[in-house]
């Protein structure tokens, strides 16, 4: 009976692992190979170098469904995938193990690429089994709303569109006013975001140790800062939601003296509804940093200055705390009950992989080959959710730039 893949991975990780350690006792006596060293290494590498073939032979006729059970599954045909739990602070967020079985079916963490060539000498080369990420922002904005379980795709509320108050003083006998509270139906549906990632050798995954959460980390962190700026900017045309940004209905506060007196203003507008004992801030850092900054005419700042600044427990603008946001536009600032808001989740962020993928120039213009010919894996993260602004007058757009 031919030997599973499994087998011959063991076997060529071992024939590998054999080399290695008569490397290792050369180069730790501070010495060449020996003659029957030599000999030893070069049928050891040509044993590995048959068992890297018959292993692929091998690994065609198995199933990748059972060989990657519990890690998603293929995305063509659909068959489940990896829900991963994400904590809104995306920039702490840790990786998850989708990959561990698809390196298992490699030659193992033996830290080299490929097949050595019979006559080569084994190098240890030192490699960092991070990868080292880009500058990655810190999201705040997803924090500040209440989130909901939807199961149905959908969701709808009654919301108050007038009020119209005319009690008064009545005599005996005269006709009573009447006021007038009209109401709407608002529907919404959730929708999806997602993306995709370019083809990645499996080799580079069982050559870098934590590439699989390298690749899980930036994916989630791309899906995040997309549902961030939908929740701030969405123009609800389409698939995108309705942001605050955009919301019918919000209050505005135009630009007055300056920005103190037109932030101080914005409180007076929200405290009239009630709204101000659970609000918040949103603006960008850039403004943030315009507020700090701000000084009198004796060049005094009035946030007192580097002394007080250094504690961002005490970010405050006229008692309501603040939060930056990439996602909030230079120049305007939001002041909102953000307790008037929903979140809906239909679905947190899922991870999804597949080589079912065709690329009809993958290998030149009009020279196609599918993922699983050229022995790439491709991977979608995506997540469903909606947004629910219940009460648009608890939201006061502030515009801080002077005409």
């Amino acid at each position: 009976m031919p030997k599973k893949f499994a087998e011959l991975r063991d076997e060529l990780k071992k024939t590998l692992t054999e080399a290695q350690a008569i490397a290792a006792k050369a180069e730790a006596e501070g010495r060449d190979f020996t003659d029957d060293e030599v000999r030893q290494v070069d049928e050891l590498l040509a044993r590995s170098k048959t068992l890297k073939a018959d292993a692929e032979r091998a690994k065609a006729f198995e199933t990748m469904h059972a060989q990657l059970a519990g890690v998603g599954g293929p995305v063509e045909p659909g068959s489940g995938g990896r829900k991963t739990d994400v904590h809104p602070k995306v920039k702490a967020a840790g990786g998850s193990d989708w990959s561990e079985v698809a390196l298992k079916r490699l030659t193992g963490p033996d830290g080299y690429k490929g097949v050595i060539e019979p006559g080569a000498v084994l190098v240890s080369v030192p490699l960092d089994p991070e990868p080292v990420r880009m500058d990655v922002p810190v999201l705040s904005l997803r924090q500040l709303l209440p989130s909901v379980p939807n199961t149905t795709d959908r969701f709808s509320y009654i919301r108050q569109t007038l009020r119209t108050n005319n009690a008064a003083v009545v005599a005996k006998g005269e006709k009573k006013p009447t006021s007038l509270y009209r109401t709407n139906t608002v529907e919404g549906r959730t929708s999806t975001i997602a993306h995709l990632s370019e083809p990645i050798p499996r080799q580079d995954l069982a050559d870098v140790a934590l590439l699989q959460q390298f690749i899980e980390q930036e994916m989630r962190l791309g899906l995040e800062i997309a549902l961030e700026d939908e929740i701030m900017n969405g123009d609800g045309t389409g698939e995108h939601f309705t942001g605050l940004a955009n919301v019918s209905g919000i209050q505005v506060q135009a630009y007055t003296t300056d920005i103190l007196v037109t932030a101080r203003k914005a409180v007076t507008a929200l405290e009239r509804y009630g709204y101000l004992p659970r609000a918040g801030w949103l603006m960008s850092r850039e403004d943030w940093e315009t507020f700090e900054l701000t000084r009198d005419a004796e060049q005094r700042f009035y946030f007192g200055g580097p002394v007080t600044a250094v504690d961002p427990s005490s970010r405050r603008l006229w008692g309501v705390p603040v939060v930056v946001s990439e996602a909030a536009p230079i120049g305007t600032a939001y002041l909102a009950d953000f307790s008037q808001m929903r979140l809906h989740i239909r679905e947190e962020g899922r991870l999804d992989w597949s080589e079912n993928v065709y690329d009809p120039d993958a290998l030149g213009t009009g020279v196609g080959a599918s993922d699983w010919e050229r022995n790439m894996i491709r991977f979608r993260y995506e997540g469903r959710f909606g947004l629910e602004v219940r009460r648009p007058s608890a939201i006061v757009e502030v515009d801080l730039t002077a005409a």
